[in-house]
């Protein structure tokens, strides 16, 4: 979020979005999309390979009503994210919850590698029903919602595949990951081999025996 003279300019990064502060003269290669230049010189330049990112610029006084922020849930430590604010949403859920903790307009922030690891953590399976879930469910995926992304940040992200930056900066929290992109290895609480599956079209990671719960 840039707070400007008179709008705030909202930009989602999405999937491999990321800003670099360059000089102006360093070339500017073919996935730099967006570049903001400064008096001295610099440029902040918006790099996505994807373009699967959304830049919005809302009037200072018209940004919570505006769609982009209505749309978006709470934030993982907000004091109002409660089992009771969960199970009053879930409740009317019949989809798996794999497919719901990645709604951004109930939780923001959870992608789908954390949610596989948030769901692990908290011995849920990927496949159950949404409004299946017990107030002890929704309770461990906030508690393992934000240790999950304070562990994250702490490390500086997730690195795998396509996201690389070309300043030689990577995340080291792959190198934790419970279940994520590990089918075939051993879990490392119960040593029984991590599956994957397709849960809504996206690659899902658990453990068959840690995470048995109802399907």
């Amino acid at each position: 979020m840039f707070c400007l003279n008179d709008y705030y300019l909202l930009s989602h990064l999405r999937m491999e979005g990321k800003y670099f502060l360059r000089d102006s003269s360093y070339p500017i290669n073919k996935h730099e999309h967006v570049i903001f230049r400064f008096s001295d010189n610099t440029e902040l330049r918006y790099q996505d390979t994807r373009k699967f990112g959304r830049m919005h610029l809302i009037e200072k006084d018209k940004l919570m009503d505006s769609k982009v922020m209505k749309e978006l849930g709470l934030e993982p430590w907000d004091k109002n994210l409660t089992s009771e604010y969960l199970q009053n949403i879930y409740k009317k859920k019949s989809l798996p919850i794999k497919t719901v903790i990645l709604d951004q307009s109930i939780i923001t922030g959870i992608g789908n590698i954390y949610a596989d690891e948030i769901l692990f953590l908290s011995k849920i399976n990927p496949l159950t029903p949404a409004k299946k879930l017990s107030d002890k469910d929704c309770k461990n995926i906030i508690k393992y919602t934000r240790k999950t992304l304070e562990e994250a940040i702490a490390q500086g992200g997730t690195t795998i595949r396509s996201y690389t930056s070309d300043e030689g900066i990577t995340g080291r929290f792959q190198n934790s990951l419970y279940v994520h992109e590990q089918a075939g290895n051993t879990c490392k609480k119960c040593h029984s081999k991590i599956v994957k599956i397709k849960v809504g079209g996206r690659g899902t990671y658990y453990c068959p025996k840690c995470q048995a719960g109802d399907e």
